[in-house]
């Protein structure tokens, strides 16, 4: 009797780990390419498609190689946990990057310009609007320029000024889809 209480408890713990597992396992992965200033960056985003609701990112990973380097270097991310109440005991990240694009200053450097996008949730009341969306900016070797920056903060356009990307901010920034 033992024997078969235990075997059945062992079995709907099993059953309860493969379920929670199965979460996460059933994601897509879509992979993106974007050369920059001689830098070469691959997003890889894993991702849920949920119906009547946004997508939902499981993880997303931007990776910068130089050619003359040996190693590859991590974008930094916007992206924390968010527990969705739709989506038992997985995770998602609450904002990921959706656009990019390389930009080529007035004195022909090359920046990697990136829009972060929020995903609706009642844990996250404040991305909704224009509050969904927001830019990060980095060189061609992989450092972050407005890191920490609030979202709307000023000081975004007036670097672009600075950097000589002025006119993208009278023209706009022409973004490839982050995973084409």
């Amino acid at each position: 009797m033992r024997l078969r209480l235990s075997l059945l408890a062992f079995a709907a713990v099993m059953v309860v780990c493969c379920v929670q597992a199965s979460d996460r396992s059933a994601g897509k992965t879509r992979v993106g390419h974007l050369n920059c200033g001689g830098a070469i960056l691959a997003a890889s985003t894993v991702y849920l498609d949920i119906d009547d609701q946004d997508r939902q990112t499981l993880s997303q990973t931007i990776t910068l190689t130089r050619p003359e380097r040996s190693t590859s270097i991590v974008l930094p991310g916007d992206g924390r946990s968010l527990h969705q109440p739709f989506l038992k005991d997985t995770p998602v990240l609450d904002a990921a990057v959706t656009g990019w694009a390389c930009l080529t200053a007035a004195d022909g450097k090359a920046y990697v310009y990136v829009i972060y996008t929020c995903v609706e949730s009642p844990s996250r009341p404040d991305c909704e609007g224009d509050r969904r969306e927001w830019v990060r900016l980095f060189d061609a070797q992989g450092k972050a320029l407005n890191a920490g920056f609030p979202h709307d903060d000023p000081r975004t356009p007036a670097l672009m000024k600075k950097l000589g990307l002025e006119h993208y901010l009278h023209t706009g920034v022409q973004l490839e889809d982050i995973d084409d």
